[in-house]
């Protein structure tokens, strides 16, 4: 008999199992496979070597193929029954499919269970932000009728943080009058009373309305009535109606309250009406009165303060009121050029006008950010399903050598995915429910007013099914890879052990493009958080023009009948200053109308001397009142000429400190000490004594406005803020703040007791408490993404345990192994990093055009976070490779 050559396998072994292998398609499937490899094994190891390789896999199937035949059949039939043939066998069938599918889940918890966990983290991730953004953004307001209201204002309709409060009362009554595809106009007026009774001082959020704004919201008093048009009448407008918490939390719910009379501003007012419980509109209101105005203010079109309200005609959409607003406003600016030459108009709906509409960017970002985790997760998740499945090709041989049929592997992987899935939303919804607790606890009080739609936050059944339907996409994306794998599944591929196979080749491939996926992911995620994160720390310590540090603040308002002269505003002043500043711990202490950063501020028109203005062309600066002490107690530097001093009351000239932008906008290139201004045509000529640095008013624009400060002695206002640098902890001035204040009036609610450095904190809180969850879910992205390459490379390292030890026993050094085994990872990390810089650059200009100027792209940042990712993705990625390079090459050649 002639020698065989070298290249073909024993010819013996095949006669051996096309004997033992009667099915045609399965015995050409397997020889096949044995015939591939056996060429890879003459190559690897000789021809002799290869020839007993194949003896033994020969007599394996001959000998479990010939047991099977022998056997009574258990099992289904091969081809999966049909459903019109089987009627109820099919249900039985699935069923003990679904039953098989969940016993293959619990027969792998590790690999199950970190599944389940690293799917259930990113989907209540996502179900818990999509909560938050569908109650403060999406869906703030949800009473009957809410679809059809809109806001009307004197404010562009492009800006999302113009102020709606800016319709002057002449443009109220005349758009009443000629609109006809709004109705039912309403207006209100902020109006926050103090309240002097029934318990501790207390300043309550509410507005002056016209009568016609209960109409219009469909809203019905639980007790008593609404207001009535004569009470719109100044003289006969101190009537109001109460919210049902403040009925409740300040009355105790009595029943007989209304007719009651309660001191506001120490005024007494008549309780009309208590409103049963619902939405605080607008802006968290509790208390309300009727808008009285006399004749003349009613025509009044030269400031806008009011916020206006109006419902759409039944037959009329958005876009027409937008495009008849438009026209009569058009109409003004011709009637009344002095005043009307810039003005506009916007209608927009209820929704975008009253919700926190600049919080939308901000959740669309958190939203995305959520998504990207998801990807990341899934894309772990399906690299370790595709391991688990090539580790799986035994079972899947026994499987079909015992007639089940390939479409019955693809579905046994996908219900498998389903259970996964089904263990992975089980665990997503208590993690979601907790996250949305501590979200709505961790809101700040003080801007809880200004967010409509936070008592919505809860899981809800649309929450659920967003749940439901990302579980369901993700386990049927999971399971597609595995599911194909499965059905291709060869019955050599169980039997031969460290092959290369035709599958393993594609799940190489596959697994490589997966986890570049997930690095290109994981820095786009991390960059993004670290451009918030570098936003907020500039917004908190980065350059603010004051100090922050060892200031204790507290905030009021001078309303009531004690206050309505300018000498009774300065006198209470001067006798709470004069009872702070015997105290040994207070440095120095002034007082303020508004605080820096706390998002209150008033404006006026600014008129130069010399220059020809109309009211319409006059610019606006924040205008601010102050004491001397006040520029010096917050650190803020005077750069030229002095700052407010004692000698400045009423009755010397009037004088000003502005800031630097202020003298740069109305004298650039000039001298600015000693020219004049006034805020009025009637008013007198202010004189600039100093300039002083500029301050961060405005930390969402990045803004420092204009600013001018006047004495409070000659301008005193109703709204104060004392500030006191202390050389302690400034929460230990808090009590002798409050005793000092209320020694000069008991009945004076303090608003706000808080250090100033809390006070920045509080106004930055909702971007702090972003950055912060995009913190986490960039290092939790960046973990998943490290496990990923990690589980890659050890995993390539186990599947050619063979050649290794071939390399070593050849005289490969470890330093050759370890970078054999890293090459793959280079490639990984240097693609997934190539991707991720651009997809991180695209990002980052979206954030900085999208989220108000707050991002600024900084291509330092994205280039450290790069190579840092970079670096932390090959270490991982050296561990299992220096762990295969540590190998005995006995061992590596006896596993093969």
């Amino acid at each position: 008999m002639s020698a065989m050559p070298p290249s073909a396998p024993p010819r013996a072994a095949e006669r051996l199992l096309r004997a033992a292998i009667r099915d045609k398609e399965w015995r050409e499937s397997v020889l096949g496979d044995l015939d591939e490899e056996f060429a890879l094994q003459c190559h690897r190891q000789g021809a002799a070597a290869a020839r007993r390789w194949y003896w033994r896999q020969a007599l394996g199937l001959a000998a479990r193929f010939s047991v099977t035949r022998m056997l009574p059949p258990v099992a289904p039939p091969r081809r999966a029954p049909s459903p019109a043939t089987e009627g109820v066998g099919q249900g039985r069938w699935l069923g003990h499919l679904v039953v098989d599918a969940w016993r293959a889940i619990r027969h792998r918890p590790a690999s199950s269970g970190a599944i389940a966990v690293t799917l259930g983290l990113a989907l209540a991730a996502n179900v818990a932000i999509f909560t938050l953004a569908d109650a403060l953004f999406l869906r703030p307001f949800r009473f009957t009728g809410v679809e059809r209201l809109v806001v009307v204002a004197s404010a562009p309709e492009r800006d999302p943080l113009a102020d709606r409060s800016s319709v002057a009362p002449g443009d109220f009554e005349e758009w009443a009058a000629r609109s006809t595809t709004l109705a039912d106009f309403a207006a209100a007026d902020f109006w926050d009373p103090n309240l002097s009774e029934n318990g501790e001082p207390e300043q309550l959020a509410g507005f002056r309305v016209s009568p016609a704004f209960f109409r219009l919201l469909g809203t019905t008093p639980l007790l008593g009535r609404a207001f009535v048009d004569d009470e719109a009448t100044p003289g006969r407008d101190r009537r109001v109606v109460i919210s049902h918490g403040l009925w409740v939390r300040r009355f105790g719910a009595d029943p007989g309250i209304i007719g009651r009379l309660v001191r506001l501003d120490g005024e007494p007012h008549e309780i009309v009406g208590v409103l049963g419980p619902g939405p605080a509109i607008p802006y968290g209101a509790e208390i309300w009165a009727p808008l009285a105005l006399t004749s003349e203010q009613w025509q009044a079109r030269d400031r806008g303060f009011l916020l206006v309200l109006a419902r759409l005609v039944d037959d009329r959409t958005l876009a027409a009121a937008r495009a008849e607003m438009r026209s009569i406003v058009a109409q003004q600016r011709q009637a009344y050029p002095e005043t009307h030459l810039e003005r506009e108009v916007s209608v927009v709906s209820f929704a975008r006008g009253l919700g926190d509409e600049g919080a939308g960017p901000f959740l669309a970002l958190w939203q995305g950010a959520a998504l990207l985790l998801l990807l990341v997760a899934c894309a772990n998740i399906a690299n370790l399903l595709l391991a688990r499945g090539a580790g799986r090709q035994h079972e899947f041989a026994v499987r079909l050598a015992l007639g089940a049929s390939r479409w019955h592997l693809g579905a046994l992987v996908v219900l498998e995915g389903a259970w996964l899935a089904a263990l992975a939303l089980g665990l997503a919804l208590p993690v979601a429910a907790v996250g949305v607790g501590q979200m709505r606890r961790g809101l700040p009080p003080g801007i809880l007013r200004w967010v409509p739609g936070h008592e919505f936050l809860r899981l809800d059944a649309t929450a659920l099914a967003l749940g439901a339907a990302l579980a369901t996409g993700a386990a049927l994306a999971l399971s597609a890879l595995p599911a194909l794998q499965a059905s291709r599944a060869g019955m050599a591929d169980a039997l031969r052990q460290g092959g290369r196979t035709l599958v393993g080749g594609g799940r190489r491939r596959i697994g490589t493009v997966l986890a570049a996926a997930q690095v290109a992911l994981t820095v786009a995620l991390v960059v993004a958080s670290a451009l918030i994160l570098g936003a907020v720390d500039g917004a908190v310590n980065g350059a603010l023009g004051f100090d922050k540090h060892h200031v204790m603040t507290a905030t009021l308002r001078l309303d009531g009948p004690a206050y309505q002269t300018d000498e009774s505003r300065v006198r209470f002043i001067d006798r709470v200053m004069e009872r702070l500043e015997g105290m040994p711990a207070v440095e120095s202490l002034g007082a303020t109308s508004f605080l820096p950063y706390s998002g209150r501020s008033t404006s006026r028109p600014i008129y130069p001397e010399g220059e020809a203005l109309t009211p319409a062309q006059a610019r606006l600066a924040d205008f601010q009142r102050a004491t001397p002490g006040y520029l010096s107690t917050l650190r803020i530097p005077v750069l030229e000429g002095r700052g407010l001093t004692d000698d400045d009351r009423a009755s010397t000239r009037p004088v000003a400190v502005v800031s630097r932008s202020f003298a740069e906008r109305h004298w650039p290139g000039q001298a600015a000490i000693g020219r004049r201004f006034r805020t009025a045509e009637t008013e007198a000529w202010v004189e600039v004594v100093g300039v002083a640095g500029d301050v961060m008013h405005d930390w969402f624009m990045q803004q420092r406005r204009p600013t001018v400060y006047r004495p409070v002695a000659q301008v005193p206002s109703f709204s104060l803020a004392f500030v006191v640098r202390t050389t302690r902890d400034p929460m230990d001035l808090a009590g002798e703040l409050r005793r000092a204040i209320g020694a000069t009036d008991p009945d004076l609610p303090i608003l706000e007791l808080r250090s100033m450095a809390q006070v920045v904190d509080d106004k930055v809180s909702g971007v702090s408490y972003l950055a912060g969850a995009l913190a986490i879910m960039g290092g939790l992205a960046l973990v998943l993404a490290l496990f990923g390459v990690y589980g890659l490379i050890a995993y390539d390292a186990s599947q050619r345990l063979q050649e290794l030890g071939v390399r070593v026993a050849l005289g490969a050094t470890r330093w050759q192994i370890i970078r054999l085994n890293l090459r793959r990872a280079l490639v990984v990390t240097g693609v997934g990093l190539t991707l991720g810089s651009g997809l991180a650059l695209l990002l980052g200009q979206l954030m900085a055009s999208t989220l108000f100027g707050l991002v600024t792209l900084d291509g330092w940042l994205i280039a450290a976070m790069v190579v840092t990712i970079g670096v932390t993705a090959l270490t991982a990625a050296y561990l299992p490779a220096r762990r295969a390079a540590a190998l005995d090459p006995t061992e590596a050649l006896r596993s093969s």
